[in-house]
């Protein structure tokens, strides 16, 4: 049953649509992805192989802990002095100009809006200067997605995104399809089957071993982005750029009325049909049994 979700892990994705792209005329397609969805100002250019040319990032984390929180106009105030530079830094370590971008990803959803909004504002300015295409890019998606960066993951599979106390357990089946199984603020997410795990709270390497116990006792795949990759970056950003680009979906060649959304729900819900089934499950196993 677990094949049906997830292939074996190979030599990872990137490596993987390399392979699959040789021999194709011309140079690969480069993208340019912006996050600012929180506390962190990330960008990063990546290849349709999915090679990270460049990146940069700058935190806001010493600033919020002294504050005991984010406070959304700070962190807006932070977005706009660190946000040139950033993307600047990005393309600088690329060596790729503006203008041979294939398109500029940057996160509209969901986040704090005051952040979204200066994300969005500056790629909008970067995009009508150098008439480029325009990939709006939902948050969460790319965190679920990152994993196909890393490693050989066909669609569909299972996703676990954490985010504190936050669980979000869903099907990714393609690029922008998500089915949303179920979430919840403080009950844990239950019984599942193989799982790729991201989000902030995934770089943490307790709930890493734990879910890696639990994954190998009852004969699961169990795979999760390097840890920087947990993390809010620009590199997700353009790597869901570029996944989209490949698929030829949610790309803006206009971006008259495009906006911000501070709250917006993963995929199709459908977490009351799933309660509704009452699906019967065996009760995992917590350790390995030792061999006979």
């Amino acid at each position: 049953m677990a094949a049906r979700f997830l292939q074996p892990a190979g030599r990872g994705r990137a490596a993987w649509l390399s392979g699959g792209c040789a021999g194709r005329a011309g140079a690969p397609r480069l993208v340019l992805g912006i996050e600012t969805s929180c506390d962190d100002t990330g960008a990063a250019v990546l290849d349709e192989a999915g090679t990270v040319l460049g990146e940069a990032l700058r935190s806001q984390k010493d600033v919020h802990l002294k504050t005991g929180g984010i406070i959304p106009h700070v962190a807006q105030q932070l977005h706009r002095e660190n946000i040139q530079q950033v993307v600047k830094e990005a393309l600088r370590a690329s060596g790729v100009p503006v203008n041979e971008l294939a398109a500029i990803a940057t996160t509209v959803k969901p986040g704090l809006a005051l952040s979204l909004e200066v994300g969005l504002q500056y790629s909008l300015q970067l995009v009508d200067r150098y008439q480029k295409p325009f990939i709006p890019i939902h948050h969460m998606e790319a965190h679920a997605l990152t994993i196909r960066l890393t490693e050989q993951v066909e669609f569909p599979f299972l996703v676990l995104l954490l985010s504190g106390g936050h669980c979000i357990l869903a099907v990714a089946r393609g690029v922008s399809d998500f089915l949303l199984l179920g979430q919840s603020i403080d009950i844990a997410p239950g019984d599942m089957l193989d799982k790729v795990v991201s989000g902030g709270v995934a770089s943490n390497q307790y709930i890493r071993k734990g879910l890696q116990t639990l994954a190998n006792a009852n004969g699961f795949a169990f795979l999760c982005p390097p840890p920087r990759l947990c993390t809010d970056n620009g590199v997700m950003i353009a790597w869901n750029g570029i996944e989209r680009l490949l698929a030829g979906c949610g790309i803006l060649y206009s971006t008259d009325g495009i906006r911000y959304e501070p709250k917006a729900p993963l995929g199709i819900d459908i977490s009351k049909r799933v309660e509704e089934d009452s699906i019967k499950v065996p009760r995992l196993k917590k350790t390995q049994q030792p061999a006979c």
